[in-house]
Formats: C-alpha cells, structure tokens, sequence
C-alpha cells in the first residue's frame, strides 16, 4: 500500500490540526526503507508561508494494493453522551473527584479546524459532517491514521461517542492521547474492536515498532457487531493510564514517558476493507491540582 508525505504547511493550516498516518506494526528490518507509512511533517502553531509548498512525496510499500470498498454513510444513534447527573462510582474509580455531568470542554464538531479533516486518499478518508467526524480506514493492513485535536491535555479524563459501521473481528476504532512529536507520530492509543475487545498500544515515531501496554482483552461492556455504539473513555493520570467502556473500567497500563500532548480518533482496518467510525460528543475533565 502507498501512503503519501504531504508535508504541506500551508495546506495543513487550512485544514486544520495535522493527521499522523504511521505504521502500526513493525516490518522486518530489511523492509524498513520501504515498508513505512507517510507522516505530515506540518507544524500547524507555525504562521503561513506565502512559499509554494512542496510537492508531495509518495513512499513505496511492500503491501500490496486493495481497491477500496465502498461505504455507506453511517445513521443511527452514536453512543450516549455525558449524564446530566453524575453517575455513582464505585469505591477505587480512578475518576472519583470529576464531576461527569460537567465537563470542562466539549466539542460536538460542528465547529470546521478543530479536527484535522477534509483529507482523502488511497488508504484513508477524513471529514467532518452532520456534526460529526468520520474516518474511514479504506485498507485492511497495518498502517493507522489519525484525526489530531486543537486540544490538548496531560492529566485529563476524555470522552467521546464512537459507532462502528460494517466490521468483523479485530476491525477497531479509538481514541488517543497525549499525542505529539514532530509529526504528530507518537501518543497512546485505545482501540475498540468489532468483536468486544480493547487494547492499549504506545506509538513512537514511524520507525519505530509499536508497544502493545495492553493486548486484545475481551470486555462485556464494550458493545460488539457492525453498527455497534460506544461512549470511548480515555484517562491519564500521571503515569497511569485507564480505559473506560460506557463509564466501565476495562483496564489499566503505566507508562512515564509522555506527559502531555493533543487527542486524536481513528478506524483502524485490519479485517474488513473500508471500515469507518463516525465520532461525537467530545468532552475533556481536568483534575484539580
């Protein structure tokens, strides 16, 4: 599969926050020249360049081409949105302290250049519509890329409402944090799959193999099938990370390397050609100091 390095400033800023397309499993060493996935190299808090920008740059792959399937717009109702009253925890939940009927920011994307969106190529299509976001991963291999945020965080609890479209097994769709780097290309992940289980997985850069803190877990609260609807909870707390399905701890992973940085959502293919997530309801909790 061709992946492409845009690499383009100017056109970064018009879109908005930078997508991160990496590879998501690490080749053999003799493949790495060619079997990487392209990153946006944009910083998008640099002011524009009235430069033409470069032209972009295709990086070849040993992955063979797959035409993509198409895929229908998805309908229904996404998973459910923060309670007007706070839920009751159970004694020991990490989130004790933050009042879940209140967020401290939310985004119903309705709102254009808050997401990285408006992009489409080979292996990915990223846009915003009906206030909603939606990613299409158009390839069922080993690359990822995500939509990055204008938000950012480092201790903070995030939220969003996630529906799967046509899927089967590991097929997965997710959210990320702390997100950052040159190229947007290294942060944690929490991953859904179709058939009910989650993951957590440490990106470093697109050279770099991929570190799996949690491997595919089975959970009864994350909602499988095609069409399935969850509300994706992401929590990071110093050095700890949780994973929460419709307000359930799943599980939990500890790492000190990445303090802060921006979110990102994701479809993440590895079954099914043209798998796509449509993401809403966004919402960030910061703990008091």
């Amino acid at each position: 599969m061709t992946r492409i390095a845009l690499g383009l400033l100017a056109w970064s800023l018009l879109l908005g926050p930078v997508s991160c397309t990496r590879s998501a499993s690490a080749p053999p060493s003799n493949q790495l020249a060619t079997d990487v996935a392209a990153t946006l190299t944009a910083a998008p808090t640099l002011p524009p360049s009235n430069t033409p920008p470069p032209s972009a740059t295709v990086l070849p792959s040993v992955t063979a081409t797959i035409p993509p399937t198409a895929t229908a717009t998805l309908t229904g109702t996404l998973g459910p949105s923060p309670s007007p009253v706070p839920p009751v925890l159970p004694p020991g939940d990490p989130r004790i302290g933050l009042n879940l009927a209140a967020p401290d920011y939310t985004d119903d994307f309705s709102l254009r250049f808050k997401w990285f969106s408006g992009f489409s190529d080979a292996g990915v299509e990223i846009r915003q519509q009906d206030d909603t976001l939606i990613v299409t991963d158009r390839r069922a291999d080993t690359y990822l890329t995500w939509s990055t945020s204008d938000a950012k965080g480092g201790d903070v609890y995030a939220e969003v409402s996630a529906k799967v479209g046509d899927c089967k097994g590991r097929d997965a769709y997710g959210m990320a944090l702390r997100v950052g780097g040159g190229n947007y290309d290294r942060g944690y992940a929490l991953e859904f799959s179709c058939d009910g289980r989650f993951r957590l997985r440490k990106f470093f850069n697109v050279d770099t193999p991929v570190k799996i803190l949690v491997d595919w877990t089975p959970a009864e609260a994350i909602a499988k099938g095609p069409a399935a609807a969850n509300r994706i909870g992401f929590l990071a707390k110093g050095t700890r990370l949780y994973a929460f399905a419709n307000s359930t701890l799943l599980g939990e992973a500890e790492d000190p390397d990445y303090p802060a940085g921006v979110f990102a959502l994701f479809a993440n293919a590895n079954e099914t050609d043209g798998v796509q997530a449509t993401f809403d309801d966004f919402s960030l909790w910061f703990p008091e100091d």
